[in-house]
């Protein structure tokens, strides 16, 4: 299991032990504890593993693959949200040798794919996602112009782009 499968894991386990708690509260005071205490770790189970086969569908991969010519090229790539207007579009993030590629999935309003050219980049900065959780790249580009990503291992990231960028 690489580094990336071990993230998800972990990001999908979080999140079905999050929706079995939040569930579990609403149903509580919706039907009563006897209820919620066997309904929300059910739920919790089957939101999990929804997800987990979400993120690992054959689909989903095919959509956020690079084109063939680019995959000699990858220096670092892993699942990632893409901020764009108030959406975090869902998709894959990579490191190329000259620059970043995200390609989205399918199940996103707003599919697309976006380049930065590591040339371009100004500034790297973290940032916590809904004021709490630490897993935002933010970009600065020369231009003014602010990206921001919500990625496993930050910190990983941030030194990788940094080494790229000094190799040009």
């Amino acid at each position: 299991m690489n580094a990336d499968q071990k993230a998800n894991l972990k990001n999908v386990a979080i999140a079905a032990l999050s929706f079995t708690f939040l569930f579990g509260i609403i149903e509580t005071f919706i039907a009563g504890i006897a209820y919620a205490v066997i309904a929300a770790p059910i739920a919790g189970l089957v939101f999990g593993l929804l997800m987990y086969l979400f993120l690992n569908s054959k689909k989903v991969k095919e959509q956020t693959t690079l084109a063939k010519n680019d995959q000699e090229r990858i220096i670092y790539s892993g699942a990632a949200n893409h901020f764009k207007n108030a959406e975090a579009v869902g998709g894959k993030l990579y490191l190329l040798n000259d620059r970043l590629e995200f390609k989205s999935h399918g199940f996103n309003i707003q599919n697309h794919a976006f380049n930065i050219y590591l040339t371009e980049i100004k500034e790297l900065n973290f940032y916590k996602t809904l004021g709490i959780v630490p897993n935002g790249l933010e970009i600065i580009l020369s231009n003014g112009e602010v990206e921001k990503f919500v990625v496993n291992n930050r910190s990983s990231w941030k030194t990788e782009i940094e080494k790229s960028i000094k190799v040009l």
